[in-house]
């Protein structure tokens, strides 16, 4: 969960900052979808809240997410791998950050046979082998 600068210190300052659930009510949610999937899974597996917020500024992806957040337009949950070069060098601040992050699952298949074909084969390897630092 993250804000520009300027967010985080007015969620700092809110009568219930103990309660970040509370907190960013009056911060406007920046999204790609309207139906808020990871900012609803957020919710969710960390809060084990239902969200009833409504997104203030939908865009159309994650990385426009990432510039219209920085700036300023609001806050929103993100992958840390997308953000991570804006919050070291402070252009974004964590808000919150849970003990346990929800689990992203991604999945790799191939087709039956495809082993057979040693280009599929190293892509294969390739995406194992950096997935262990995701």
């Amino acid at each position: 969960m993250v804000a520009a600068p300027s967010w985080a210190r007015h969620v700092e300052e809110h009568p219930s900052a103990e309660d970040i659930c509370t907190a960013v009510l009056d911060v406007p949610l920046v999204t790609y979808a309207e139906d808020l999937p990871i900012v609803r899974r957020y919710w969710r597996t960390v809060f084990g809240k239902q969200l009833s917020a409504r997104a203030a500024v939908t865009v159309p992806n994650l990385y426009a997410v990432v510039s219209a957040v920085t700036a300023g337009a609001g806050y929103s949950v993100l992958p840390r791998s997308l953000c991570e070069e804006h919050l070291a060098d402070g252009r974004l601040a964590l808000l919150h950050e849970p003990v346990e992050p929800p689990l992203n699952t991604l999945l790799l298949v191939q087709r039956p046979g495809a082993d057979a074909n040693p280009d599929v084969v190293r892509v294969r390897d390739r995406l194992q082998h950096a997935a262990r630092a995701w």
